[in-house]
């Protein structure tokens, strides 16, 4: 199968060397896998007989690769069919999902299966873009978009397959988790925590996405949607960001055995909000640290912990490709069914 990858930013640099690390074991799965096209916001690169992907590994910028094309996009290499999966990995953008929407929506209108860590078009359009993938039998699989290296969808789908899914909630920012747990562990203010946070690296310039619960909020709308059948959007969520958390709180918190988390919530409706956790609840999480809890009829209670960003949504992106790669001919992907 010929692999496309949209977006070569962190995410796409990380992907093509977990890919020249894992050639062997993937090529073990599908003898004829290889790298055909590589694309960021300027140009491409193409080789329909494979892109020699230990010479990315000797620039610093696609643009320097020799055989760049200027000025081509993603759509050039759609449109003509040359590959057989993409990942799409570029910016997520929750106004209006693009350019990754439209990545999506022409890839799996040519039956091209789809793996993608980015929230926007499943955030905005879910629901259209499975049933496109359903009507072309390609798959859309999106384990990188929610709490990085968690396999939760993978999970439900697999191994969940007869239980129906009544409760779910989790810390899905691993940035404001970190924000909170130097609060708790360190007795720092607020502020002091996201400057840390920022030096490091945990947080950007502008935290708004984060500290505010709008990423949470997206992940939430993901999960309600792709396991409990929901149809619901970003403005369904009520949203209470970690602004408002002082250290007075954290420490009365403290002192009766609590920790203060941003938690995302999928009851009756959807909720993004600082609550108080017991310290001895698997939830309660630290660092960087996600952390999901789901309730079932069936299993009752689970819980998966992991990281949630960066590096770690490598494993989420290889496991679904490897999916791919292992129900090659398969007739039909889809959701996992709710019951």
């Amino acid at each position: 199968m010929r692999l496309l990858i949209v977006g070569f930013g962190f995410i796409g640099r990380e992907l093509v060397k977990a890919l020249r690390d894992k050639m062997s074991f993937l090529r073990s799965i599908d003898r004829d896998f290889k790298v055909v096209g590589i694309v960021d916001s300027k140009g491409y690169l193409y080789n329909g007989k494979g892109i020699d992907i230990d010479d990315l590994n000797k620039i610093t910028r696609l643009s320097e690769h020799r055989d760049y094309k200027l000025g081509g996009t993603a759509l050039d290499l759609l449109g003509q069919n040359l590959c057989d999966i993409m990942v799409e990995a570029t910016p997520t953008n929750i106004k209006d999902g693009e350019p990754g929407l439209t990545h999506i929506r022409l890839a799996l209108s040519r039956g091209i299966h789809v793996i993608t860590p980015n929230k926007g078009p499943l955030v905005l359009a879910f629901r259209e873009l499975m049933n496109l993938a359903e009507r072309n039998e390609c798959a859309l699989l999106y384990e990188g978009a929610v709490a990085g290296a968690i396999p939760v969808f993978s999970l439900v789908r697999e191994c969940l397959q007869g239980d129906k899914i009544v409760r779910l909630s989790g810390i899905l920012n691993g940035t404001t988790n970190y924000i909170l747990s130097r609060m708790f562990f360190e007795e720092i203010s607020f502020e002091i925590a996201l400057k840390e946070a920022q030096e490091k690296g945990i947080a950007e310039r502008d935290p708004s996405y984060d500290i505010d619960g709008i990423d949470a909020a997206c992940k939430l709308v993901i999960l309600a949607n792709a396991l409990m059948g929901r149809e619901a959007r970003l403005n369904d969520v009520r949203i209470v960001g970690i602004r408002g958390i002082t250290q007075e709180a954290i420490s009365l918190a403290k002192r009766a055995n609590y920790a203060i988390k941003l938690i995302g919530t999928i009851d009756r409706g959807l909720e993004v909000a600082p609550k108080l956790v017991p310290i001895n609840h698997p939830i309660c999480v630290h660092g960087t640290l996600n952390a999901i809890h789901i309730e079932t009829d069936l299993a009752r209670e689970i819980t998966l912990v992991g990281y949630g960003a960066g590096k770690e949504t490598i494993s989420a992106i290889l496991n679904d490709l490897i999916t791919v790669l292992r129900k090659r001919g398969m007739s039909k992907f889809s959701s996992p069914k709710i019951v």
